[in-house]
């Protein structure tokens, strides 16, 4: 359905409603299997598809219709509205490989699942294997990437090329790096974890019993001791 309107004076104004082939009005059901979150952005808004937490079958995004407008100039605009069906398959053309899929219904059905999980193990078994390909020719971490990885983990395979390093943290007492729920810290000897460490017979001899805080207070103080005066005129 086009609309023009002509006004008695200034330039014309245009305005168009194009609607899509389907119901406009209905809503459209996302459904993904993936654990990653996306975020689509399109001019008529930003898409959030959730990722799948652990122990669910799918998470699920409701799609309705959107309206926009193209700019021409001149006062001349041209809005349209765009069904959810459209929106949805513009926004899925990227991530079908990824477990993620436009619902038959208000909800994804059992074969559909199975269809996206078939899917996504297939996606993720040719990244397996174009990975190996890369590891072969050259034991380049640097050809491998972040989805090489995420497949890898995936599939619940072990592969050299998908080692992710331990994610360090800043020791309280220090400052010095160390790793994520150590019961000690290497650098200082501060305890980090007072029940780890009791478990494991850690805190007693060379300097160990002092949890984080007592250290860090010990450093503070040590810092504030003003230094011995030896000159002359000190000892006089």
């Amino acid at each position: 359905m086009n609309m023009a309107t002509v006004g008695s004076r200034g330039p014309r104004n245009i305005l168009e409603d194009t609607r899509g082939s389907g119901d406009s009005a209905a809503t459209v059901s996302i459904a993904s299997i993936s654990d990653q979150d996306w975020y689509i952005s399109r001019t008529h808004g930003v898409y959030h598809i959730p990722a799948c937490a652990k122990g669910q079958a799918y998470a699920l995004l409701l799609v309705t219709p959107r309206g926009d407008a193209l700019d021409l100039g001149d006062n001349r605009r041209f809005p349209f509205t765009i069904s959810a069906r459209e929106i949805a398959e513009d926004l899925l053309q990227d991530l079908h490989d990824h477990g993620i899929f436009v619902c038959a219904g208000a909800r994804p059905s059992a074969d559909e699942l199975a269809a996206a999980t078939g899917r996504r193990d297939g996606f993720y078994q040719r990244l397996l294997t174009d990975a190996d390909t890369m590891w072969a020719r050259g034991h380049s971490f640097r050809e491998i990437s972040d989805l090489h990885r995420r497949a890898a983990i995936a599939l619940g395979v072990e592969r050299e090329w998908a080692y992710v390093p331990s994610r360090m943290t800043d020791c309280p007492a220090c400052g010095e790096k160390v790793k994520p729920a150590v019961a000690v810290c290497r650098h200082c000897h501060a305890i980090l974890d007072a029940e780890k460490a009791a478990k494991h017979g850690l805190g007693t001899g060379d300097g160990l019993g002092r949890t984080a805080d007592e250290s860090a207070k010990g450093q503070k103080g040590n810092s504030e001791i003003p230094a011995k005066d030896e000159s002359p005129e000190g000892n006089s």
